[in-house]
């Protein structure tokens, strides 16, 4: 049954040494709303920055505000799988949130992001610059007497008339490691600190952006990446764009010999002599003893993001708790094993032999699933584990799919051996097929996508390559030793199949279905326009922030029952002399609060705030400071107070719209490359919309009713994808079956489609039941606790309930309509 099997059992092993020696050597975090982290807020000096020229006078504090904060995403959480929340607070600071970080990593983000990433190339002055440089140190020199503790950018800034240097030059700070690795650069500095360097387009007279220009900066790079100098040390090497490329050439040809000085956040950190003429290309070196590797990594990440307009100043640092609540967590974690062990042993007691098989494989999946995280040293998130739940779902519906064949294949009276080998055999295509689409689309949202969705799609890929391991290669090595090795399986004993003999005429209530999703969906959508603006939580609304300094300690559970609809996080300094008595409390905007606060009215937003104030002094009376008089001491009580910028900007919901967008596309395209057919893709893509609709209708309708609570948040956006792929999963395994039985069965083509359904049947309703089981639990144990896991876990609910019908009533009926318009189309042109 098994080809190579020496082969694989030692890729079996391989991989399992290497998951162990991940698990040993390495680390994964938690979320902020499993475990909480750090908290950071950074300051921006606008009106400075207008003053030093990095901003027009004009600017809109918004949009600066945004970019930053895009510029930070990037840096800290390019492969979006840390989950580094990045939001605004007020009109100049932006929020940081790190998970479970080390005061070593969290030191290492703080110089990630107080680095600029100002690149320059400069050539260092020179007498023969037609100038007097003797004279031009002088006034630097003077001027420096003058002004023990002025700025460099002040002196800069002067007229030459003044005292100041000639537009031609421009000082630059020096570090010590070029002054000591550059005797040209210590000779022509002023006490080792100070250089003079060229502006070239004051000298060329030429538009700092022109093609022909010869003002370099990072912006114009194409390529950073790691290299070694010619010591061996650590060094940046880079590549301007195509189109810079010969600008930079000609600018070096002319200035072979010379110093050319590599600036870094306005500051000389290396200044190399130009030996040729370089052709677009060279690499930063690191002074005397080159870059560590953490500062390569560093530098090039900062360089490879961009650079910051405007320099951000650490305000302030704090710990904060978990988002969820322990209480939440733990109902979450029991929930969530509880349904996991009762479908491990509904498994056992439906497949007995075939189920201890299916626990083996399960076992095997989570070993290295979990070392595959702790290799990539993953953070674990609420979106990131639905992500996980998508592939273990898959990874069950893999041994259902191997196994309800094996059924069939002794059922046509195949001997066992025979019926176990031709179960995997044509299992293998559907499970190949289903994974891989799947697949796809993760590659794209992770591609496309930023942020959660980032985050989600590489937990999905990451799940999805060892469960077709496990499936594929694992569970058939056990099988093959188990069936022809040992002999130890006599026969196919199974409980008896759901809907084994089923010959239902799913077809023929297509009208019907379409008129009732049509109608429901229609319903639905009406609903969720009146509620949408009610229903968007605060990561897409944003809201109103406060730090609460209570007067007694107050357990974080009696705060979230004293302040019910407020996100409360508890604070804490390092020292934890604060425990029980700081918290983070946030409420979101309504809309018509989010209209008052859009643009720069921050006045409205501090009005907001000032209200939370006001509500939250009456419902925490006997727990604040006092004054002298016994009246609430509002400014110790509440020291931190502002509104909050959504965390999921608009540009995270361009790119998510984007990235979900291609993935479909890239469905059906895969789809007609497998199907041969492009009406299979479309099928499946209308089942998708229907489904996603579907949900969204019935979580406006039931959070109308006040029967759930519901928010849409990170959480429902991870849901919904987790639907998309559950019902593409679905549909993939009975498109698959039409395919097999297509050149085989006699009949047309609506009753292939009818016999197709209805030989999946079994496993549909296996796979539907044992999901939706592990659900259940999840909602009813969190629904009176009112948390995120509520939502999600009921958006979860009805997105298998809706995947299972869709892949019946919608995704297979649309394909008997795809024919007939194919077939009238064709009859068309024939005339």
């Amino acid at each position: 049954m098994v080809e190579n099997l020496f082969r694989k059992i030692l890729g079996i092993v391989f991989i399992s040494m290497l998951a162990a020696f991940s698990i040993w050597n390495w680390n994964i975090h938690l979320g902020l709303d499993l475990e909480g982290g750090s908290r950071i807020v950074y300051r921006f000096d606008f009106d400075q920055a207008v003053e030093e020229g990095q901003l027009q006078p004009n600017y809109d504090s918004v949009v600066v505000l945004q970019q930053t904060a895009t510029i930070f995403q990037k840096r800290l959480d390019g492969s979006g799988m840390a989950d580094i929340p990045i939001y605004p607070q007020g009109s100049s600071e932006l929020v940081i949130e790190l998970p479970g970080m080390s005061e070593e990593e969290v030191a290492a983000v703080k110089r990630t992001i107080i680095n600029q990433g100002l690149l320059e190339f400069r050539i260092l002055a020179e007498d023969g610059d037609d100038l007097d440089l003797a004279q031009e140190r002088k006034n630097f020199e003077t001027w420096l007497g003058e002004n023990p503790e002025g700025e460099l950018k002040t002196y800069n800034a002067l007229a030459y008339e003044d005292g100041g240097s000639r537009p031609s030059i421009r000082w630059y700070a020096l570090t010590q490691n070029a002054a000591l690795e550059n005797g040209q650069l210590l000779a022509s500095s002023i006490a080792g600190k100070y250089v003079p360097l060229r502006l070239e387009n004051v000298i060329r007279e030429t538009a700092e952006d022109s093609v022909d220009s010869w003002e370099f900066y990072g912006a114009g790079l194409n390529y950073v990446g790691p290299t070694i100098d010619q010591s061996g040390f650590g060094a940046v090497a880079f590549e301007f764009k195509e189109h810079r490329k010969a600008a930079f050439a000609d600018f070096t040809e002319e200035n072979k010999s010379r110093a050319m000085a590599i600036v870094l956040n306005g500051e000389v950190d290396s200044a190399p002599n130009i030996n040729q003429r370089l052709p677009g290309a060279g690499i930063i070196q690191g002074g005397m003893n080159g870059f560590s590797q953490e500062e390569v990594r560093e530098l090039i990440t900062v360089l490879r993001t961009g650079s910051l307009r405007v320099k951000p100043q650490l305000e302030s640092e704090s710990y904060v708790g978990p988002s969820l609540g322990e209480d939440s967590i733990n109902t979450g974690v029991w929930s969530a094993m509880a349904g996991g062990i009762a479908v491990l042993f509904f498994m056992l007691l439906y497949y007995w032999m075939n189920g201890i098989v299916a626990w083996l494989t399960l076992g095997f999946n989570g070993f290295i699933l979990l070392g595959a995280l702790f290799f990539t040293q993953a953070t674990l998130t609420l979106p990131g584990l639905a992500g996980l739940v998508l592939t273990i779902g898959m990874a069950v519906d893999a041994n259902i799919l191997i196994f309800e064949r094996v059924r069939e294949e002794r059922k046509r009276g195949r001997e066992v051996p025979q019926a176990y080998k031709n179960g995997y055999e044509r299992a293998f295509a559907t499970i190949v097929d289903a994974n891989l689409t799947t697949l796809l689309t993760a590659l794209v949202l992770y591609q496309v996508g930023t942020g959660p969705v980032q985050g989600f799609a590489a937990m999905l890929a990451l799940g999805i390559l060892t469960s077709m391991f496990s499936a594929l290669v694992f569970s058939k090595v056990v099988m093959h030793y188990l069936v022809f090795t040992k002999k130890l399986v006599k026969e196919v004993k199974m409980a008896r199949a759901f809907a084994g003999n089923a010959h239902f005429a799913f077809l023929a209530k297509r009208k019907v279905a379409a008129i009732i999703s049509g109608s429901l969906i229609a319903a639905g959508l009406i609903i969720f326009s009146g509620e949408a603006s009610n229903m968007l939580g605060i990561d897409f609304a944003g809201g109103s922030a406060a730090r609460v300094e209570l007067s007694q300690s107050t357990e974080i559970g009696a705060m979230r029952d004293l302040l019910p609809g407020y996100s409360v996080t508890s604070v804490q300094s390092r020292d934890e002399s604060n425990v029980d008595r700081t918290y983070l409390v946030k409420k979101k905007l309504t809309a018509e609060q989010r209209s008052l606060t859009e643009g720069d009215n921050m006045k409205a937003g501090s009005d907001l705030a000032a209200d939370m104030l006001n509500e939250l002094s009456v419902k925490l009376v006997g727990r604040l400071p006092l004054k002298a008089d016994g009246s609430i001491d509002m400014t110790a009580a509440f020291p931190e107070k502002n509104t909050v910028g959504a965390r999921v900007s608009g540009e995270i919901q361009n790119k998510a719209v984007q990235a979900i967008l291609l993935s479909l596309i890239a469905i059906i395209i895969y789809m007609n490359f497998r199907f041969k057919e492009y009406r299979y893709g479309f099928a499946a893509v209308v089942a998708l919309f229907h489904d996603v609709l579907f949900t969204l209708g019935a979580l406006a309708l039931f959070s109308k009713m006040g029967w759930v609570t519901v928010e849409i948040n990170l959480e429902i956006i991870a849901a919904f994808l987790t639907i998309i792929g559950y019902s593409l999963n679905d549909t993939i395994v009975v498109f698959d079956r039409i395919r097999e039985n297509l050149p085989r069965s006699k009949g047309s083509y609506h009753e292939i489609i009818d016999k197709s359904i209805n030989q999946s049947l079994s496993r549909t309703i296996l796979t539907s039941v044992t999901t939706f089981f592990v659900v259940a639990v999840l909602f009813f144990a969190n629904r009176p606790m009112h948390n995120v896991l509520e939502g999600f876990s009921f958006a979860m609910l009805v997105g298998v309930i809706v995947g299972t019908y869709s892949s019946m009533f919608v995704a297979s009926p649309l394909l008997v309509f795809f024919d007939r318009w194919s077939r009238k189309h064709h009859v068309k042109e024939a005339k």
